[in-house]
């Protein structure tokens, strides 16, 4: 039923109308009736009444119009109120005998052919409609002639009667034109919409933003379904972008993991193969000796550049507890980075493995952004319990910039560094807040949930 919804709207306007329309018809047809029905009997009466009259008032030979007295006697048009119509009395021969006032209309409407003793209707030249009835009175020599214009009788509703047609015509005229603009202007469109929508692929194609044939209503519709598809590519395209800085930081890793493996164990490794080979062509046992001294050096010396890779691959500091994990990092970064780092960190402040490891990762990037982007010298950290969280904060002495913590923006911008350590606060179900500007350095909190346990990564 449902997917024949526009249909079954087109049809519930569409019937009642019609319904209309018949239900007017028919109402015209019997508003007629009743007006020819009510004049008819009106004309029937005068003319019967008349010709009672006359038979009961005294035989004379009528020649023209009665005098007054004459009427008065008869008193064929004195009693009640003055009525519309008028009445004419003829002989057999046709001969005007009297007429009442406002007979001058008889010769436009006489007709030879008018039936004795009921009603008709009769049009003049004019096309003026009257109901003229003939009554006979008694005797046969006389004929009494009553008329009735139905302008006169019926005037209100007889100019209803003519003006109902055209009602009719004008409001099924209107009801068709508004099924069309319905069908125009609503309907297609949205039909053309659907339509639209179940072919679109999503994340990638952008349906039209606007269609001039449609209303308003569908036009906002359709710029509020472009709106959410133009979000769904760029959101179609971030992921993409993403997934490739993730292929490309994993693809820059491994090769700088073999370029240090290169330059540094291995040179070392080959090193000390040719110092044993040496060592085994010395002719004295002085001489192998210290080639193999040469030898174990080079060898400590590939172990120690081997643990600090697996140290920086996978810190073995964690499993020491936040103070001693935070303040040895402090310690490497400042070597490595040749900046003054002060670390203060409480010792009621306690967090899961996954946490520490996140605060290990975003200040490790923290250092080497205040360094490489904001020249910074200087840095101050502190961890410590705030009610149900542990706050972590540094502030650097650098030039500082504008944040932006937008994670779409971070990452279409190309601050990948930002971007890597807000979605690391938000897996574990922290926060992170940046306080910075031009030549105000830069204060970064890391707040997260207290306790042991969290979201593994």
């Amino acid at each position: 039923m449902r997917r024949h919804l526009l249909l079954i709207i087109t049809f519930a306007i569409l019937l009642p109308a019609l319904a209309v329309l018949l239900v007017s018809g028919f109402g015209l047809i019997q508003h007629e009736w009743a007006m020819e029905s009510v004049a008819r009997s009106y004309v029937q009466d005068m003319a019967e009444n008349v010709a009672s009259r006359l038979s009961l008032s005294d035989s004379r030979r009528w020649s023209g119009e009665l005098t007054s007295i004459e009427i008065r006697r008869i008193r064929v048009f004195t009693w009640g109120p003055s009525l519309p119509g008028w009445v004419a009395v003829v002989g057999s021969d046709g001969r005007v005998l009297f007429t009442s006032p406002g007979a001058g209309d008889l010769q436009a409407i006489w007709r030879l052919n008018i039936p004795v003793g009921r009603a008709v209707e009769i049009k003049d030249e004019e096309g003026n409609l009257y109901t003229v009835a003939v009554n006979p009175v008694s005797g046969g020599d006389r004929f009494v002639i009553a008329a009735v214009a139905w302008d006169q009788l019926l005037g209100p509703l007889v100019r209803v009667g003519r003006l109902w047609p055209i009602l009719i015509l004008l409001m099924g005229v209107g009801i068709l034109l508004a099924l069309w603009a319905l069908w125009r202007w609503l309907i297609m469109p949205l039909k053309d919409l659907v339509g639209e929508i179940e072919t679109l692929n999503w994340g990638r194609d952008l349906p039209a933003l606007t269609d001039p044939v449609a209303v308003s209503e569908i036009g906002s519709l359709r710029e509020v379904l472009h709106r959410l598809a133009r979000t769904a590519v760029e959101r179609t395209l971030l992921r993409n972008r993403y997934v490739n800085d993730i292929v490309r930081v994993q693809e820059g890793e491994k090769s700088r993991i073999a370029m240090e493996l290169h330059d540094g164990p291995i040179q070392n490794i080959t090193a000390m193969i040719q110092q044993i080979r040496l060592s085994g062509m010395a002719r004295d046992d002085a001489g192998m000796r210290e080639h193999l001294s040469v030898a174990e050096e080079t060898a400590q010396v590939v172990v120690r550049e081997l643990r600090e890779m697996c140290d920086e691959l996978s810190p073995p500091w964690i499993d020491l507890g936040l103070e001693q994990m935070m303040a040895e990092l402090a310690n490497r970064l400042a070597r490595h980075y040749n900046i003054s780092i002060t670390m203060d960190v409480d010792d009621k402040a306690e967090l899961g493995r996954e946490k520490l490891l996140s605060l290990f990762r975003i200040f490790q990037e923290g250092v080497s952004n205040a360094v490489r982007h904001g020249g910074a010298t200087e840095m101050k950290a502190e961890i410590f319990r705030r009610d149900d969280s542990v706050v972590f904060e540094f502030r650097d002495n650098g030039t500082g910039f504008e944040p932006d913590l937008n994670f779409e923006t971070l990452r279409v911008e190309g601050h990948r560094g930002l971007a890597n350590m807000l979605e690391r606060m938000i897996l574990v179900g922290g926060r992170l807040e940046i306080e910075s500007g031009p030549g105000k350095g830069a204060l970064v909190r890391c707040v997260l949930p207290a306790g042991a346990e969290g979201p593994a990564l």
